[in-house]
């Protein structure tokens, strides 16, 4: 009996080993240098690579939105802290900023808490969300370029005192109704709906609210929780964005990427 338990023991340790070793190869991020941006916004880095395919699936997804529904205005925010709004924000804005047909688009960092946009593109916190809303300070100073084409930043500026009052602010939504003249695409990247309103707020002020969850993190109860505030705002969900998903290429596949990104 000593023996068949030893036995069983070897082989479930030696299956735990496999499950946690780590595949040689998840996926490639070619990390452009001379840059401050951060290594995380891939579809600037790297936009060929596996993670950057999905950033543009994404894209075709909103494109077919607009052309079927004309919506051009979109919240991206998540139920909890540290879930990658924020990284997933700034892909897509970039993303659709790549796009051939030359598309304007307008990424805004609404989270006058602890923005966290100017920090990922290695740009300096300059006048921004904060001082137009609570002090009238004029776009042109606080409308940036992070030389990318086509991709506009307004970063979300000092911190605000009262941030969800400046959001329920009629200039909020006269703000972004000017912005839809101006540009083919708005992306506002704000705080997270369980512990604060602000994403409540402008929920309905936008045409779509795309919720990021973080794999193997965010609870479903939360999930539920911060969709159904979502809802009870008047906002409108219509997608979700799986982040911090782990999965590796079979080798086969890694080279066909590989060959077909140096053959590009």
């Amino acid at each position: 009996m000593g023996k068949i338990t030893e036995a069983l023991k070897k082989v479930s340790d030696e299956r735990i080993k496999r499950l946690q070793k780590k595949p040689e190869i998840q996926y490639v991020v070619k990390r452009i240098k001379n840059t401050k941006i951060d290594e995380h916004i891939v579809s600037f880095h790297d936009p060929t690579s596996p993670v950057g395919e999905q950033y543009k699936i994404l894209r075709t997804h909103i494109q077919s939105l607009k052309s079927t529904k004309n919506c051009k205005t979109f919240l991206i925010t998540s139920s909890i802290n540290g879930e990658g709004k924020t990284v997933t924000s700034i892909n897509l804005a970039i993303t659709m900023a790549q796009d051939l047909n030359n598309k304007s688009v307008l990424l805004i960092d609404a989270d006058m808490r602890r923005g966290k946009v100017a920090r990922y593109l290695g740009l300096k916190q300059n006048i921004g969300l904060s001082e137009i809303l609570s002090n009238g300070t004029g776009l042109d100073s606080a409308l940036i370029s992070p030389n990318i084409d086509n991709l506009t930043i307004l970063l979300s500026g000092k911190t605000a005192k009262n941030p969800a009052e400046l959001l329920s602010a009629k200039k909020m939504q006269n703000l972004l109704e000017s912005f839809k003249n101006k540009y083919d695409y708005i992306f506002i990247d704000s705080p997270p709906v369980m512990p604060l309103t602000d994403a409540c707020i402008i929920g309905p002020m936008v045409d779509g609210v795309i919720l990021v969850i973080q794999a193997a993190r965010t609870q479903r109860d939360v999930i539920k929780h911060a969709e159904n505030r979502l809802h009870q705002a008047g906002a409108k969900t219509i997608g979700v964005v799986m982040a911090n998903v782990e999965y590796h290429l079979p080798q086969y596949l890694y080279r066909y990427v590989q060959e077909y990104s140096e053959y590009k």
